[in-house]
């Protein structure tokens, strides 16, 4: 049954390649076959399977929702609550990750205080632990996420269950942090829950989870299906809606071919870590400039290891209750998506790996031209304008007037117009499907969120395809980019000047583009009219989606998908007590020389081992640190001491016994600002 299903998909998945390719030569079947066709033809076996696959996925996914028991081979399917066996489950030693680096430390322990009430509500788990993972480098930031914790621990009367842990290098990000997560503590769980820092999950979500895993032992990854949450701006809003409207039906439709097989996105997933410690290491790729180096993309990876390893990477789509955030703008999601360009880039080296399976070939592979399709698709639309031209000037001169408009009226346009159509219908068919699987009530009431979506969509495309194309080609020229924090704050926006010098080059092509067009025919003008408008009106779109919009919550009404709204009403609650507001430009004098504080700090360091007396440097970098201020001590320096438990303790104890007109102005005015009698 399972060969059934996939050559089922296989089979409706060739039929539009199949006509786009034979259209195409009978196109260029009316004369010569000239180097620009041959070309395009190229571009076309790029271009047609990608376009097919998205539309026959979300086909099969349209289909399985007639189905009352949904996919038959669905492995991961919701447990009744009254089936779940919560004695055997409270038994299963389980982790719950989260990485971070360079986060907001407030909204990371607000979730993680989240996650933890929703599932003691539903029921409690002993040996569920939590873990944050932090590779953050900016002292301040650093103090106030081991305040953030403290205060979460004590807010919850829970020392035990909460850890967190910084690491001294952040070697390989975040694939880096996870893989010392599980030399460090991996042998004393079964299963461990990946969450990103903007990620949300509710308790019922984590208990089916680890269920799920328990009825499945061949089970390896088990991924969910995350939406997005926490919109404020329109650019957010719009891909929210987007997120709930298609995604559903594209999961059930790849589930229906891919089976155990399915893809894994690092992050709202459980892993088995046995296995995945086994048989997910991730190798240094050769040293070839952008392609080279650590995998920065490291989920596709690891999900082909592992089903490599003989076990099922599976996606339980039914599960509702898990979330995640999306930047707030089109600029921060470029620059996400230069940095999953790369990574995904880096997959080449995979794709002729030994013994990876088949599906996950087709896997990495897709990842790859989801961004290498970019400067396909422009070159296949500049040289579609060229053979167009080229080919009507041939016909022209070849033909007496009447036979040449009769010849191009009724037989080589219609064909031109037959690829554009078919690429039309491939295109728009996932989310026409989607739409008109809503009840006739939620259709006329979700039509103005749905067009708006639609008509964004149309725009967007052309600005991503080439910055896309510009990231690629970057890439394939040795650029290297690194992994940086992620802006996910709303309230950050870009100044206008930044966002004209950004998008001034892409507006001019726009404008060129329709001037040229325009010139030549207004049959052109139009064709072309979803390329260039989306580029000419750039600097628009990208300032008005991106500004906070909390009229449009009832014209986005997602009430219909039955979001989890009370936890995001504990996020919004827990997001409002701000706690380490007492300590915000205070943080070095907390961590070194407040009694209390200072004492935690040390705790969480790992080394244990003293020294005596301090060395020369660490005499002279006291010295400044004391009678200066930490803003004049270089930041490794200050990173050596805040992360050493010895230096810690000595100068604790030279500061403290030394007198206050040695002090640095930094000492002096937070001395003023507190209280010191409040000091044990």
């Amino acid at each position: 049954m399972i060969y059934l299903h996939r050559s089922l998909f296989f089979f409706v998945f060739m039929i539009p390649i199949v006509i786009g390719l034979t259209t195409f030569s009978e196109i260029i079947s009316f004369g010569g076959i000239e180097l620009t066709e041959y070309y395009q033809f190229i571009t076309l076996l790029f271009l047609l399977p990608m376009l097919s696959y998205g539309a026959t996925t979300s086909l099969f996914g349209f289909i399985l929702s007639f189905f009352k028991k949904g996919d038959p081979f669905l492995r991961a399917k919701k447990i009744p609550t009254a089936e779940l066996n919560f004695a055997k489950l409270e038994s299963v030693p389980v982790a719950l990750v989260m990485p971070v680096y360079e986060e907001n430390e407030v909204s990371i322990f607000a979730r993680i205080k989240v996650i933890y009430e929703s599932l003691e509500k539903f029921h409690s788990l002993p040996k569920l632990d939590f873990f944050i993972l932090s590779d953050t480098r900016t002292p301040e930031k650093w103090i106030k996420e081991e305040s953030a914790y403290l205060q979460l621990c004590e807010s919850t009367k829970n020392f035990t269950k909460f850890h967190y842990r910084r690491r001294k290098s952040n070697l390989n990000g975040k694939s880096g942090n996870i893989a010392d997560f599980c030399r460090r503590w991996g042998n004393q769980y079964e299963y461990m829950i990946i969450l990103d820092a903007d990620s949300l999950m509710s308790g019922d979500t984590i208990i089916q989870l680890i269920a799920l895993m328990q009825i499945n032992p061949n089970a390896g990854i088990i991924q969910t299906n995350s939406k997005l949450f926490r919109s404020t701006t329109l650019f957010q809003k719009i891909t929210e809606f987007s997120s709930y409207l298609f995604s559903s039906f594209f999961l059930k439709g790849a589930s229906f071919w891919q089976i155990n097989s399915n893809s894994y996105w690092g992050h709202n997933a459980i892993l088995r870590i046995k296995p995945f410690m086994e048989y997910c290491a991730l190798p240094h790729l050769p040293e070839y400039g952008g392609l080279g180096g650590k995998i920065l993309s490291h989920d596709t990876v690891e999900a082909s290891l592992m089903r490599k390893a003989g076990y099922d990477v599976l996606c339980a789509y039914e599960l509702e209750g898990s979330y995640e955030e999306n930047p707030p703008n089109i600029i921060d999601v470029l620059k996400r998506d230069q940095r999953w360009c790369q990574g995904n880039l880096q997959h080449f080296w995979f794709l002729f790996g030994k013994k990876i399976p088949f599906i996950n070939r087709i896997h990495i592979l897709s990842g790859i031209l989801s961004y290498l399709n970019s400067p396909i698709w422009f070159c296949y639309i500049l040289l579609s304008l060229w053979n167009y031209l080229e080919d009507s000037k041939f016909l022209n001169y070849s033909m007496l007037p009447e036979e040449f408009e009769y010849f191009k009226a009724q037989i080589y346009d219609p064909l031109y117009l037959k690829l554009l159509y078919l690429s039309l219908i491939l295109l728009f068919l996932p989310r026409v499907l989607s739409y008109i699987s809503l009840p006739i009530k939620q259709i006329f009431s979700k039509f103005p969120a749905f067009f708006l979506e639609t008509f964004f969509s149309i725009l967007i495309a052309p600005i991503y395809m080439i910055y896309h194309s510009i990231f690629v080609v970057s890439i394939l020229l040795n650029k290297k980019i690194s992994w940086g924090p992620q802006n996910r704050d709303a309230e950050t926006s870009y100044p206008i000047s930044y966002i004209l010098s950004s998008f001034f080059g892409i507006t001019i092509l726009g404008i060129v583009s329709a001037y040229i067009s325009y010139t030549y025919s207004l049959m052109l003008f139009f064709l072309t009219l979803p390329i260039w408008i989306g580029w000419a009106l750039s600097i628009p779109l990208v300032i008005f989606t991106g500004k906070e919009q909390k009229k449009l919550n009832r014209f986005f009404d997602l009430s219909y998908w039955n979001p989890n709204t009370e936890l995001f009403h504990q996020l919004k609650e827990n997001l409002k007590l701000n706690h380490n507001i007492n300590i915000e430009g205070k943080e070095i004098f907390y961590a070194l020389v407040h009694p209390k504080f200072h004492q935690k700090h040390k705790q969480l360091q790992g080394n244990k081992s003293y020294i005596s007396k301090l060395s020369k440097s660490n005499t002279i970098d006291f010295e400044r640190l004391l009678k200066k201020g930490p803003e004049y001590l270089d930041r490794k320096k200050l990173l050596n001491i805040l992360s050493n438990r010895e230096l810690l303790d000595l100068f604790y104890t030279q500061f403290w016994s030394s007198e206050k007109s040695n002090w640095g102005p930094y000492w002096k005015q937070i001395w003023k600002e507190i209280n010191p009698s409040s000091f044990p």
